[in-house]
């Protein structure tokens, strides 16, 4: 290995040893609590040292936001692996999904921080995407073809993500909240947005 790839090995080392320790920081203490100071104390490193890699806290952040979609969408596929159907899938996907927001709740919430912020969260965020996609290809399979618009499928996947967002914010202030009241929620939830599919689409082809 020549001096220029030693060079950049170690630089690419250096950077991941810093995220790895924002990483910890914020599912430890939460994103607000996470500082350049904090990392570089954490690894035994000088705060000049974290700004040659990163010009800001919000440049960490959004690092960090980055790898949180990695880790939700490798959760989501691993469920994934042994289910079939587009009906099963959908809700597998959905249940994943609420499972990662309240065992990961502070990076889940690092997400939501981050994206305000943001002028494109999906440029930003190639994982988000991803996600998305994920939840279009199964939803495409249970509607007509005639169904399924951009339109349509905003609307379902926005749903389902606010009320899965509202839900993780009820689990937050009673803590209390067996799993099984969150599935059946949940599937409740699901089977309304399946019942609705042609009742959804009639409407805003109306308006």
């Amino acid at each position: 290995m020549g001096s220029k790839e030693r060079v950049a090995r170690l630089k690419a080392d250096t950077r991941k040893h810093i995220l790895d320790a924002a990483m910890a920081i914020v599912r430890r203490e939460g994103w607000r609590e996470l500082s350049l100071r904090k990392i570089a104390d954490t690894i035994e490193y000088t705060p000049p040292v974290i700004y040659c890699y990163f010009l800001n806290k919000e440049a960490v952040l959004i690092e960090l936001a980055r790898r949180t979609y990695a880790l939700l969408i490798a959760r989501v596929e691993q469920r994934l692996a042994d289910v079939t159907g587009p009906k099963q899938r959908l809700e597998t996907i959905l249940r994943a999904y609420l499972a990662f927001a309240i065992e990961e709740k502070e990076l889940y919430q690092l997400l939501y921080a981050v994206g305000t912020d943001l002028e494109d969260v999906k440029k930003t965020f190639p994982g988000l995407a991803v996600f998305m996609d994920l939840f279009r290809k199964e939803l495409a399979q249970l509607v007509s073809r005639e169904t399924f618009t951009e339109t349509y499928f905003h609307c379902k996947y926005f749903t389902m993500v606010a009320f899965i967002h509202g839900l993780v914010s009820v689990n937050s202030y009673f803590k209390d909240i067996e799993p099984a009241v969150n599935d059946q929620l949940l599937n409740d939830a699901i089977a309304g947005m399946l019942r609705s599919a042609e009742w959804s689409y009639k409407t805003i082809d109306t308006n």
